[in-house]
């Protein structure tokens, strides 16, 4: 298993970005200096249908493989699978940090923003823009992401300054290489309203959308006035298959050329990858948890929750939906980062301490609702959760869904369905840091995506402290503490730190993040003889 190894270049990069911005110069005066696209499609499986690419209003996933592909950002992850660092993008001259609460960016000049429909110039990028797109982020559903910034001063028209109310480390990993670090056309959001759903219909960068066909598929195609270098294949086609086994025997049948796998499968095909297939396994930051919710009549009496964590056998769902792959998740931080948690006061069973919380809340024969994503581990895990809580005397309803309604469940902006979501068995992925997987519990969150919908002002307390805090050790225990108070609610069974397995045709050279992911698509490259 290949192991992310969290490292940090030096903070000061116009050295970096200066020769990058050499690159780009260069491209522009001998186009046959860049490397030759290849006529040959690529095919990637995406996992489910896209509702909304806004930087600020998105679920978090595949947005950012299009985001990355089409739209500017100041900085991006290297392109590494061993390690956790990042540069300057191919968008800026200059990006330097100059003190902890302090980043100066100058663009470079003459990228243009172009309608997405008509294709038609409708702006030049500049530092209104991203002055723009970061100060939205501190007002939207992933505000948290932003929590450290104070404002962006415009010092030119392709010049800024990114000025912080506190040090924060990982902002670099966290924020502007991530999904949420985009940068959108102003002309083209405000325009729309201020947020948009769907596909963004504008782009700057290397890519531009060419068709999607809602729950089915999207393609790209070169974005012919991109001035710098040329994405490495020119004809990117995405086909929505929510299942993991699904898309494998898509693989095999040549549908689609890369895609992740399910957890079941990745020690079998790593033995046995198909004929030209290549597979890899990576430690991933994606965790597995079944929540409850706090506000719901059945759920609100903290000793039926503390039953079902006493029932809930994760030992026997770790090997039974997930076949013994991954780590035993004890919290939400995962092994490798600072604040990850060793011990749970649920290590094993124990059923007659659950039948005693049942009988005391005088729940004997409740029938609770389990909803999950109807995937294969997440229902085989749905189904011992339903078994382990029979046993205590809790009836418990296993709902299946598609992965587009589900995650609307908890969101109080789509509607009431959170009234009636008891427990649910849910996966998040995140940047490689503890306030990321943190951030979506403190108080704020509630109704967006702390489904399980309890306050604490100690957690809100350690989250803000957390991020500003450099001493590691002191770090390690904030996050360990936040994780406890998690716990204690009532609200959490922890199951699985899952890898993260790839497969792809052999011949295609994938750009892949140190946790698996495929997020710079437009580097990826043929490398068969097809170009």
């Amino acid at each position: 298993m290949t192991s992310p190894k969290l490292t940090r270049r030096g903070v000061l990069r116009t050295a970096a970005a200066s020769a990058a911005a050499a690159g780009f110069v260069d491209s522009l005066l001998d186009p046959a200096s860049a490397w030759a696209q290849s006529g040959r499609p690529l095919r990637l499986r995406s996992n489910r249908t896209i509702i909304s690419t806004d930087p600020g209003y998105m679920i978090g996933g595949f947005e950012m493989v299009l985001q990355y592909a089409c739209l500017a950002r100041l900085a991006k992850y290297t392109n590494s699978s061993d390690a956790w660092e990042w540069e300057p993008s191919e968008f800026v001259v200059s990006l330097d940090q100059p003190d902890p609460q302090t980043i100066a960016f100058e663009l470079k000049q003459g990228i243009m923003w172009y309608d997405g429909t008509t294709h038609e110039a409708i702006g030049e990028l500049d530092a209104e823009d991203v002055k723009y797109s970061l100060e939205r982020m501190k007002v939207s559903e992933w505000k948290d992401k932003a929590v450290a910034l104070d404002h962006v001063e415009v010092t030119g028209s392709h010049s800024g300054v990114i000025h912080l109310n506190q040090p924060f480390a990982p902002i670099w990993l966290t924020w502007l290489c991530d999904g949420t670090g985009a940068i959108v056309s102003k002309t083209a959001v405000e325009a729309a309203g201020g947020k948009y759903d769907g596909i963004f219909n504008f782009y700057c960068g290397y890519y531009r959308v060419t068709e999607w066909v809602q729950k089915q598929s999207y393609t790209l195609e070169p974005n012919p006035n991109w001035p710098g270098t040329p994405p490495g294949v020119s004809d990117v086609r995405f086909i929505i298959v929510d299942d993991e086994k699904t898309a494998e025997i898509a693989f095999e049948a040549d549908e689609i050329d890369i895609t992740h796998l399910a957890i079941e499968s990745i020690p079998r095909l790593l033995a046995s990858p198909p004929e030209g297939g290549v597979v890899r396994e990576f430690a991933g930051t994606r965790w597995f948890w079944m929540g409850m919710n706090t506000d719901h009549p059945n759920l609100r009496d903290i000793r039926v929750r503390r039953a079902i964590q006493h029932a809930v056998d994760v030992e026997t769902i770790i090997q039974g939906a997930f076949a013994g792959v991954g780590t035993r998740a004890r919290g939400i931080v995962p092994p490798g980062l600072v604040g990850h948690r060793t011990e749970t006061k649920f290590e094993k069973p124990d059923l007659d301490a659950a039948r005693a919380l049942v009988a005391e809340a005088g729940a004997e024969g409740l029938t609770i609702t389990l909803k999950t994503m109807n995937q294969a581990d997440r229902m085989a895990a749905a189904t011992i959760i339903q078994a382990n809580l029979a046993e205590v005397g809790l009836n418990v309803e296993v709902i299946p869904m598609d992965a587009g309604p589900f995650w609307n469940l908890g969101l109080e902006s789509e509607g009431d369905d959170w009234k009636d979501l008891e427990l649910w068995i849910m996966s998040y992925l995140d940047s490689p840091d503890p306030s990321q997987m943190t951030q979506w519990y403190i108080s704020d969150q509630v109704g967006v995506w702390n489904w399980e919908r309890w306050s604490d002002p100690e957690f809100d307390e350690l989250f803000a402290a957390g991020l500003g805090e450099t001493d590691m050790r002191k770090r390690h225990d904030i996050y360990v503490r936040m994780q406890e108070i998690m716990e204690d609610t009532g609200a959490y069974v922890w199951l699985v730190f899952p890898p993260n397995g790839i497969m792809y045709r052999e011949g295609l050279e994938p750009v892949i993040t140190p946790n698996g992911y495929i997020w710079q698509v437009q580097h990826f490259q043929w490398n068969d003889g097809s170009a």
